[in-house]
């Protein structure tokens, strides 16, 4: 890949954990010899035949479908492909699971078997032994990971704020999960008469406010600490959750679209910013490679339109629909029923 902007960084950023998937499930699972001979395979199957996870079963066969390794069939189960079949099975003339083997004792590919057999998620860093989610709560590392997201915030949120411009009507914004405050900010900035406020955690908020304060925004973004599982504040039209979903299961994210269609007005708007599968999950390969990240680091992964309304809809929302923002992210957006 040639890097010719911004967003082609981020995407090398993302993919880093997926190369080490891909030696896993070959080296420790043999994944293609074992499914050459089956005519359909659906995640449930391909985690109870390896004895893996099954997150981690559904997100492996995403990315390996969006490599071209496997093809997804009608009814999103998958089937091996011939180059699969030519070059990654026992018996190929030209047997590259040897050539696999050699980057096996890697960390990040021990890391990645790990992850498959457990579904729990990898340290964040292998010296401190915790979790991204327990790591959170140290202002060090909070301080950190904030700096992180503002840096890719400061790319993204200008192409979030265009889509948004054009397709949501809003006051005041609540910016869920909203670290640094550089989604609020790029908002307000793009549509005159809004005000808007973060919600994070006690040890973010600090940051958030520095980080407002610094683009002279203080006066239109206020900063809330609290936990977004808990009950959300009324008063805002539009919800923002940006990178935040990718970080949660089904479950949680149910929780947190409750929450927020309890506290929105009717008429009110849920966005979720994030890198979405396609409808298929066969890819697209930087969303499936940023997917597999987000299964090593978190309980979550991403997730396409379809399964967001599996989600969204029996809460209540409507309309829910995707639109591409820029770099593989996009947003899905649903209302509450004026």
């Amino acid at each position: 890949m040639t890097i010719l902007g911004p967003g082609d960084i981020v995407g090398l950023v993302n993919s880093t954990h997926a190369t080490d998937l891909f030696v896993a499930v070959v080296s420790e699972f043999d994944i293609f010899t074992r499914l050459a001979d089956r005519e359909a395979t659906t995640a449930r199957q391909l985690a109870d035949l390896l004895e893996i996870d099954e997150r981690a079963a559904d997100v492996t066969l995403t990315y390996l479908a969006a490599l071209g390794l496997v093809e997804r069939l009608p009814d999103g189960a998958v089937r091996v492909t011939q180059a699969a079949g030519q070059y990654l099975t026992a018996g190929a003339e030209i047997d590259l699971r040897h050539y696999t083997r050699m980057s096996s004792d890697r960390p990040g590919s021990r890391a990645a078997v790990e992850v498959l057999r457990t579904g729990q998620p990898a340290a964040w860093d292998v010296d401190e032994g915790d979790d991204w989610l327990n790591r959170m709560s140290q202002n060090d590392f909070a301080e950190t990971f904030t700096a992180g997201m503002n840096a890719r915030g400061t790319y993204l949120s200008p192409a979030l704020a265009d889509v948004l411009r054009g397709s949501v009507t809003a006051n005041r914004i609540l910016d869920v999960g909203g670290s640094s405050g550089i989604y609020a900010c790029s908002l307000v900035s793009a549509l005159p008469g809004t005000s808007a406020a973060v919600l994070d955690l006690p040890s973010v908020v600090d940051t958030s406010r520095a980080s407002i304060a610094a683009r002279g925004l203080s006066d239109r973004v206020d900063v809330i600490a609290g936990d977004m599982f808990t009950e959300l504040p009324r008063g805002f039209d539009v919800h923002l959750y940006s990178n935040v979903w990718h970080d949660w299961d089904p479950a949680n994210i149910t929780k947190l679209a409750k929450a927020s269609f309890a506290a929105l007005p009717p008429g009110g708007v849920l966005v979720d910013h994030d890198m979405h599968l396609n409808d298929t999950k066969s890819g697209p390969l930087r969303e499936a490679e940023f997917s597999v990240w987000m299964m090593m680091a978190t309980v979550g992964k991403c997730y396409s339109t379809p399964e967001l309304a599996d989600i969204l809809t029996p809460v209540g929302f409507e309309d829910v629909h995707l639109r591409p923002t820029t770099a593989g992210y996009s947003v899905v957006i649903a209302r509450k029923p004026a």
